[in-house]
């Protein structure tokens, strides 16, 4: 059996394509824009976007915010539910809306991050266990958002959430023991007026 050439060997081979286009991917600033103002892209979030017509699913709007996530602090609440559904204050999102601050959150067991402009950031226990890594990234898995949701979200926009993380697999009666296991909750009254309307509206 021959041997391969030394070309072979230190030619990595094809790659996969990216997950989203930054500038670094098309050559810079400009070219990234030009291909945006030409419709080549649909922006996610603050440069990073995805082919158009590509679909969009969470691991791309999970890595379209990596650059938001500081150090031990993971995608939560309102932002983690549109990595894992798409939806935005009850409503299709393609993109993180402009002037609508990330929602973040951090163990008790670590410093809280310096604060920013845009971004919402929350103590919270659990997250070893409740965080899952999306294309890299720390995100609160799904039962963990939608338990933050339906307590931090106003109504209009929490059963939506409820009801499509419900379609993708989540057990809304799983979400509202875990709830009830929590010591101190602000707003659990109104989060389990939330839970029982997604189950209604499930329930048809």
């Amino acid at each position: 059996m021959p041997f391969p050439s030394l070309a072979a060997l230190l030619d990595p081979g094809p790659t996969a394509p990216a997950l989203v286009v930054t500038p670094e991917h098309v050559g810079g600033p400009v070219a990234w824009w030009d291909l945006r103002r030409a419709g080549a892209l649909v922006e996610l979030h603050d440069g990073a976007a995805v082919a158009v017509g590509a679909v969009v699913g969470p691991e791309h709007r999970a890595l379209a915010l990596a650059h938001e996530v500081p150090a031990r602090c993971v995608l939560a609440a309102a932002t983690a539910a549109w990595v894992h559904t798409g939806l935005c204050g009850g409503r299709d999102a393609p993109a993180w809306p402009a002037g609508v601050p990330l929602e973040l959150a951090y163990s008790p067991d670590t410093h809280r991050p310096v604060p920013r402009p845009g971004r919402l950031t929350r103590r919270a226990p659990g997250l070893g266990r409740d965080t899952e890594h999306l294309a890299g990234v720390p995100v609160t898995g799904p039962e963990r958002t939608a338990v933050d949701v339906a307590c931090t979200a106003p109504p209009e926009a929490a059963v939506p959430v409820l009801v499509a993380l419900a379609r993708g697999g989540v057990d809304l009666l799983a979400v509202t023991r875990a709830l009830d296991r929590r010591a101190r909750v602000v707003g659990r009254p109104a989060a389990h007026r939330a839970l029982s309307a997604a189950r209604a509206l499930l329930a048809g």
